[in-house]
């Protein structure tokens, strides 16, 4: 409930700040103005300047831009549809980790997949926004949580539920110029990893092995490694 409210006030936060632009540069802003940007979404220019993902400069050393995108959005439906799916996933996965881990693998997961976006589509004239990252973070905690324990019946239709839910998404998406495909793929593999990591409570194959969760934050870790080669921070 606390990542919806604050990503809602975000956006209201984006069109407060896309009228104040306006009123800087001497022009009026009428309320038809803020109505149109609440509906159509706000300027570009007010996405990159809150901290859209612009990969230029990220690689400037602007690193917050791996993270303020999971909360900006790009119009009320982009947003809608989002936080849609965060209030219907949210919960499951918040039971089954706890408030603490939920948290964390929203916000790694929707980072991992805007370092993903910024390593295989580093397009310098897009500005990348929203979520959906960390969407599919959640379902990959789920799928492979349900896969564990996939000789529990709940457990079967969870993996079943979520991994089609990932695949129609990604399937459907993979032709559409203004989704963010790498996002969503970086999203659901990292999330997959956490779920690892996390060692989720399971009653059919008991704990996972340790040998798996380390290789799972090793590959977690690379996107991390490879900027820091690539930024000289290592």
């Amino acid at each position: 409930m606390t990542l919806f409210v604050l990503t809602v006030a975000v956006y209201l936060l984006q069109i407060l700040f896309d009228g104040f632009l306006i009123l800087s540069s001497g022009q009026p802003v009428s309320v038809f103005y803020l109505v149109s940007r609440f509906i159509n979404g706000p300027s570009i220019q007010s996405l990159v300047l809150l901290g859209g993902g612009v990969d230029s400069l990220f690689m400037s050393g602007e690193w917050y831009r791996a993270f303020t995108p999971i909360f900006l959005h790009a119009s009320l439906m982009h947003i809608f549809s989002n936080m849609l799916t965060l209030v219907i996933v949210g919960p499951f996965v918040e039971k089954l980790f706890g408030k603490g881990k939920f948290l964390l693998i929203y916000l790694i997961t929707g980072v991992w997949g805007n370092l993903l976006t910024f390593i295989f589509d580093p397009n310098p004239n897009v500005v990348s926004v929203g979520a959906s990252g960390a969407l599919f973070g959640l379902f990959g905690v789920m799928i492979v949580s349900g896969w564990y324990n996939r000789n529990n019946f709940v457990f079967r239709r969870q993996l079943i539920i979520f991994a089609a839910l990932a695949v129609f998404n990604l399937i459907g998406n993979l032709n559409d110029p203004s989704v963010d495909i790498w996002a969503h793929i970086g999203g659901l593999i990292s999330g997959s990893l956490l779920a690892i990591i996390f060692d989720f409570p399971t009653s059919v194959y008991g704990r996972i092995k340790q040998p798996a969760r380390i290789l799972a934050i090793i590959v977690l870790l690379l996107p991390f490694v490879y900027f820091a080669f690539r930024m000289k921070i290592l």
